[in-house]
């Protein structure tokens, strides 16, 4: 009888244990990122909602999450979205140069991984408050097929025509579309463009309008 009732006693307060780490993930504490009778984060977590959460506390994602934010318990890897680690959004190496550096990786990859609900959308139009639409920077062609300038041409010159012809027909000719930091640079400026590493050069440089304001 003593060791049936030992055991019992070992039993409750393994459940009692049980029921307080639950309760201190999803609570009814206005604060709490975690619904325990769902299951679930709550709602509006992803795509934007994790981000301060992990900032502020990252180690509290390690509970159900792992160690190394790779699946743990709750069989969700930080990595089917993150693609350079747990923590890094993009392929670690690109760092600063996403705009650069991402045509090459969805040559070689696909674009699977871009076109989810919580990163560029499964459209590839953008989410609120995570990745963007693909056409907000590539002005042609489709988000799943786009091209840079709508004026692509085989041969120098005809790019330059095509170049010109645009930009004649366009009424705003604040250039607002080539205007960000990802293309020529120069956002909410009036100057001509500056020009973006590893991207758009300057309206101004050398072999192009180097010899005169491009703006009207």
């Amino acid at each position: 009888m003593p060791q049936i009732r030992t055991s019992s006693l070992a039993l409750a307060a393994l459940l009692s244990l049980s029921v307080m780490a639950l309760s201190g993930c999803g609570d009814q504490n206005s604060k709490a990122t975690f619904d325990s009778s769902t299951g679930q984060h709550v709602a509006g977590w992803l795509p934007s909602g994790h981000k301060d959460a992990a900032k502020s506390n990252l180690t509290g994602c390690t509970d159900c999450h792992g160690p190394s934010l790779d699946g743990g318990i709750s069989n969700v890897d930080c990595t089917q979205c993150h693609l350079g680690s747990a923590t890094s959004v993009h392929p670690v190496l690109w760092k600063t140069l996403a705009y650069a550096l991402h045509a090459g990786y969805v040559g070689v990859n696909g674009n699977t991984s871009c076109s989810v609900a919580a990163c560029h959308g499964t459209d590839l139009m953008g989410v609120a408050n995570s990745g963007p639409s693909c056409i907000s920077c590539h002005m042609a062609g489709s988000a799943v097929a786009p091209q840079t300038h709508e004026w692509i041409a085989n041969t120098t010159a005809g790019h330059i025509a095509g170049h010109a012809d645009y930009f004649d027909g366009t009424a705003d000719r604040s250039y607002a579309s080539c205007r960000n930091v990802a293309c020529h640079g120069g956002a909410g400026e009036t100057s001509p463009p500056p020009g973006v590493f590893a991207s758009g050069p300057s309206c101004e440089s050398s072999g192009c309008h180097g010899s005169g304001n491009p703006l009207p």
